[in-house]
């Protein structure tokens, strides 16, 4: 019984599917080197975190490694960046869901802390790894800033577009800027998070749960948005 030849159309399909599998298995590949070099650095320190101990913690060849990241700063650069694109999402997200200004500084301090409280490690990466690491910080270039300068946008546009909007009809309180008074806000998380991780290594809680703490800057950020 004859069979139908393969045409153009079948052949591209073929191709299609093949590159689509490459694609997966170097995302895999890429995730499990990043997964890798996290449990490296949290383990042992910025300084001990060598493309030598990631390839090892992954089980590859160091030579495999410069295939996915071609220097230490370029691997680490990832993971720093990984966690703000997650954070800006959720801080977005969150101030969608709000109806007017003052709802909008809450959820950006919310949100924020909601997002490292479980663990505070990330937000370590995230915030505080260039303080303790000194000279051995991440060295970040002019094309990763490139990367890094929009997830401010989502951090704080959609909040200080609302503040806008909402001083266009009647002036804040506290008469700040809404792009300032937002970043006011996220300082606030920030400030919380820092105290945790304080806390946390002493083993000695604050006196005030998460909830009361974000509640509290909740309403003070309220009362400066509000006319």
């Amino acid at each position: 019984m004859p069979t139908a030849k393969s045409g153009p159309s079948t052949a591209h399909a073929e191709v299609a599917r093949r590159s689509k599998r490459r694609e997966l298995r170097h995302s895999r590949s890429r995730e499990e080197i990043l997964e890798a070099a996290r449990t490296v650095l949290l383990r042992k320190g910025i300084a001990a975190t060598t493309l030598a101990a990631v390839a090892k913690e992954v089980g590859v060849s160091k030579t495999a490694l410069y295939y996915y990241f071609p220097s230490k700063d370029a691997l680490l650069f990832e993971l720093v960046f990984e966690n703000h694109v997650s954070q800006a999402q959720a801080i977005q997200a969150a101030v969608e869901r709000t109806d007017d200004g003052a709802q909008a500084l809450g959820a950006v301090i919310r949100s924020l802390v909601t997002h490292y409280a479980q663990n505070l490690d990330e937000f370590r990466l995230a915030y505080l790894h260039a303080q303790v690491a000194g000279r051995d910080a991440v060295h970040v270039d002019q094309q990763q800033l490139a990367r890094i300068r929009p997830l401010n946008e989502l951090c704080f546009s959609g909040a200080a577009k609302k503040l806008g909007d909402d001083q266009k009809k009647r002036p804040g309180r506290a008469q700040i800027d809404p792009r300032m008074l937002t970043f006011l806000a996220f300082l606030a998380g920030l400030g919380l998070l820092t105290m945790k991780g304080m806390v946390e290594n002493l083993a000695d809680p604050l006196i005030y749960s998460d909830e009361q703490i974000i509640e509290g800057f909740e309403r003070v950020f309220a009362a400066a948005a509000v006319p």
